[in-house]
């Protein structure tokens, strides 16, 4: 009421996003990123809005094919809009190819740009090598398919692997509180991420 705008981010992504098994700050990593940075004064909240907008069990396909329908339903006048995707641990658990999910990334980011400003954050690691393996190489490939359009592209896979982030994991995939936490921490310590969610009227 009575506002030019209202910055809102968007966080798309499978129940990693979605903060299951954080029994302590509902919306996980994402919400208490939100208040990390509002703590920071990057933007004033209110009005800034955040939409946790995980899914679980979900893949990249699943979340590209949702995501467009789901912001343009919470659109409103004056809205400034910005994109963030966080996906790629159930396609990998799965099974999926690290080289053809980086093509599905490039998909992604492609459409979500022309909506409004895309980040894409790197999937985290899990209590598996096998699939850690497969993580690490799908997180550089990433970053390289997000590199060549220009879009943000976060990589704290091997910063969360340095602070023993496999103990916090409360099912082998889930972080509880102290994991999202530290992802929290080390995502708002990126400068892309400042960047990201830094209000500059």
């Amino acid at each position: 009421m009575g506002r030019e705008h209202t910055d809102t981010w968007f966080f798309f992504g499978d129940s990693i996003t979605l903060g299951v098994n954080d029994n302590e700050q509902p919306g996980g990593y994402v919400s208490r990123l939100a208040l990390l940075a509002a703590a920071d004064k990057a933007f004033a909240m209110p009005p800034a809005t955040f939409y946790n907008l995980g899914a679980r069990r979900q893949t990249l396909s699943q979340i590209e094919a949702r995501f467009e329908q789901e912001y343009t339903a919470r659109l409103m006048p004056g809205i400034r809009s910005r994109l963030a995707f966080c996906t790629g641990t159930v396609d990998i658990k799965g099974g999926a190819d690290p080289v053809q999910l980086s093509r599905d990334v490039l998909r992604l980011v492609t459409r979500a740009k022309d909506i409004a400003p895309t980040l894409f954050i790197c999937p985290f690691p899990v209590a598996d090598d096998t699939s850690n393996k497969a993580l690490a190489t799908f997180a550089a490939l990433a970053k390289e398919a997000c590199r060549s359009l220009n879009v943000p592209c976060i990589n704290i896979f091997d910063a969360l692997l340095a602070q023993d982030f496999c103990s916090l994991l409360t099912d082998a995939v889930h972080p509880g509180p102290q994991g999202n936490a530290l992802i929290a921490r080390l995502l708002w310590a990126q400068p892309e991420l400042k960047t990201f969610l830094t209000v500059e009227d």
